[in-house]
């Protein structure tokens, strides 16, 4: 028997089964050739859903009859196509911050389909939480908010995997970041933000700055490192300020308070999230021919400033600033670390380290190996116990001495 299938407005393909097969076997086979994930989808005839444990042959159903694919995705396939959509079910996003920012990027970059979804805060929901926070619900009250939102965002769109970090980000593994295809930062203290700049500087992470403040929000995209960072718009002279150094003896700072509304979280959100969607389809084409596809646009290289109150929405082009604490001259993260695959049993075999020393640091006086994993980091000391503990999805980082005393820094992505 043969059957046409089509996603309405995007696509129709042909498919021959021998009529003793099942609705799902038609299902699965139209979907391979779709190019569709086949647990997202349903066949529909004349708008009725088929029975997936139906056979074939015993459904009033002709010959070359058209069936419709009803895809989760349907849609967005008009705009991005199977591919796009392949790379949003691939990806990685860290969210960087689980308060209002945080729970709507949640909920539209898993609306949007984006696989995996990684979440770090260390503060706990409040009641005033409430009201601007999408998946914070009263029984949540006292929770960590990572913990919460990742919950709460799972068990809302099952098809996406979260991951929870209850802790400062300072102090989360480096593989989380490693993992990640873009950051999208929703803090709201500046020692947090530098350190997040520096870290996807080093690493190269394009990273998307968001905040808010009553009626008014500002987004900017960063992709490493030839972009001008988040941080080169803080004045030098001014970082013990902006970060809250003071004098230890001095008496605590109350926090200050920050007016927020769903409409302006809403809004910015948003933007956030297809800034997100523009780096996951279009940032492996840029790396290679320094041009954003057009399916995906080009993600905003100046600050986007939004004023709701006054209708107002403007851009301010930022210039790099050489005395920048983190990309300036003397920046924590003015040096980049060189990124690779490197298979496991290449790494297992007999002359593992050799083929990497050869490949990275020819010349280097000494190197050191680190493995990062979701538990954190781990020296290796020798090649037995590299050997031993990695495994596929790991990192290996490297730090190399070369012979005039400089280290540089290299990641090997274990395949």
């Amino acid at each position: 028997m043969r059957f046409q299938v089509s996603v309405p407005e995007y696509k129709q393909v042909d498919v021959k089964l021998n009529p003793a097969k099942k609705v799902i076997d038609l299902k699965n086979a139209a979907c391979r050739q779709l190019r569709i994930d086949p647990q997202l989808t349903k066949l529909l005839l004349n708008g009725k859903r088929l029975n997936e444990d139906s056979q074939l042959s015993r459904l009033k159903i002709a010959p070359s009859t058209v069936v419709v694919a009803d895809y989760l995705w349907a849609r967005q396939l008009l705009v991005w196509g199977a591919e796009g959509q392949k790379k949003l079910r691939e990806a990685t996003v860290f969210l960087a911050g689980a308060g209002a920012i945080g729970n709507e990027a949640a909920k539209n970059i898993a609306m949007l389909g984006v696989g995996r979804i990684l979440i770090a805060d260390r503060d706990r929901v409040e009641m005033s939480n409430i009201s601007r926070m999408i998946f914070f619900k009263p029984k949540d009250l006292g929770r960590n908010k990572a913990e919460a939102l990742a919950e709460n965002l799972q068990r809302q769109y099952p098809y996406v995997e979260t991951a929870a970090y209850r802790g400062k980000i300072e102090s989360m593994p480096l593989k989380f970041y490693l993992d990640s295809q873009v950051v999208l930062c929703g803090l709201d203290n500046a020692e947090s933000r530098i350190f997040l700049t520096q870290t996807c500087r080093k690493y190269s992470i394009p990273l998307i700055d968001a905040g808010i403040i009553g009626l008014t929000g500002r987004v900017h995209s960063y992709i490493p490192p030839d972009d001008t960072c988040p941080i080169c718009a803080f004045p030098p002279n001014q970082y013990s300020n902006i970060v809250g150094l003071k004098n230890p003896c001095d008496a605590p700072l109350e926090q200050a308070t920050v007016p927020s509304f769903a409409t302006s979280i809403s809004l910015v959100s948003a933007i956030l999230s297809q800034e997100a969607v523009k780096v996951i389809l279009g940032v492996e084409d840029h790396s290679k021919n320094k041009q954003w596809p057009e399916k995906s646009g080009e993600p905003l290289r100046s600050i986007l400033f939004l004023d709701l109150k006054n209708n107002r929405y403007s851009t301010m082009k930022l210039e790099r600033n050489t005395k920048c604490i983190v990309c300036g001259t003397e920046g924590t993260a003015k040096e980049t670390s060189f990124r690779d695959e490197f298979p496991l049993k290449r790494l297992k075999s007999t002359h593992g380290e050799d083929e990497i020393r050869k490949k990275l640091h020819p010349n280097a006086k000494q190197l050191t190996f680190f493995l990062e994993t979701s538990h954190g980091t781990r020296r290796m000391d020798n090649a037995m116990e590299m050997k031993k503990h990695a495994r596929v999805g790991d990192y290996l980082r490297i730090l190399a001495e070369q012979q005039n005393g400089e280290l540089h820094e290299s990641i090997l992505h274990i395949v």
